[in-house]
């Protein structure tokens, strides 16, 4: 695995300044105009939450991971946070669950990051859609505010990432991903929900795989991928807990 860069690029400095703005513009923006029904729907079910929220992490190995520290510490610096991952699941693996381990644990916050293990060949877009649908109307049905989030690139340019090549070598994964992620923007814009675009922040230049240095196999991110990450959520749940502190 190559070393470490030190800094990073100006590319993921970009991607990252404009997560960071869009989850702030867009969370002042929710709380300034109060002009889509769909987020007023959600407001009056949504409880005001202390600080620092319990937050549940939900989704599959990539969540998994991050909970564990196996790639650093970030993680286990939250007690407030909840690692809810299991390797290998898919979307309808993780709504099936969703009760138990989200809804039963009453957080305040649920970050939902699925997706990885949908889109292989012969995926559609419809009932993965309706997977995430059904686990947001569950956490605002009871109260809970939901982040969503984009999935990972896929497979690097260096010779670590040959896992990625051998679980899924068709050109067509990208594509897959880049309708997954902006089904997930557009579906989230339309629900006044904020996402976390950790796709962008482990992009590489040519648009489609990881950067090398930011991935254990070319499938999860490694700890130089979640110190990017970390800080990405953080900044939304940080934001969330603003807007609806219990003043």
């Amino acid at each position: 695995m190559r070393a470490r860069s030190h800094s990073q690029s100006p590319t993921t400095r970009r991607k990252l300044g404009r997560v960071r703005a869009f989850a702030a513009l867009y969370l002042a923006s929710i709380s300034l105009c109060g002009c889509s029904a769909a987020i007023a729907d959600a407001d009056r079910a949504q409880r005001t939450i202390p600080d620092p929220p319990s937050v549940v992490f939900i989704g599959d190995s990539i969540t998994a991971i991050w909970g564990s520290g196996q790639q650093g510490p970030q993680f286990a610096e939250h007690p407030n946070w909840i690692d809810k991952g299991i390797s290998g699941q898919n979307s309808s693996q993780v709504l099936a669950r969703f009760q138990t381990d989200v809804i039963d644990l009453h957080p305040e916050i649920v970050n939902i990051l699925v997706g990885t293990n949908d889109v292989y060949p012969g995926w559609v877009l419809k009932p993965s859609a309706a997977n995430v649908e059904s686990m947001v109307q569950m956490a605002q049905a009871n109260g809970i505010h939901v982040i969503l989030a984009t999935i990972p690139p896929w497979g690097c340019d260096a010779s670590q990432c040959a896992t990625a090549e051998s679980a899924d070598s068709t050109l067509s994964r990208y594509d897959r991903i880049n309708t997954w992620n902006a089904w997930i923007e557009q579906y989230a814009l339309s629900k006044g929900i904020p996402v976390v675009d950790y796709h962008s922040a482990l992009l590489a230049p040519d648009g489609e795989h990881y950067v090398p240095d930011m991935t254990i196999e070319g499938v999860h991110p490694n700890a130089a991928g979640y110190v990017v990450m970390t800080p990405m959520v953080e900044g939304v749940i940080n934001a969330i807990a603003s807007l609806y502190a219990d003043k």
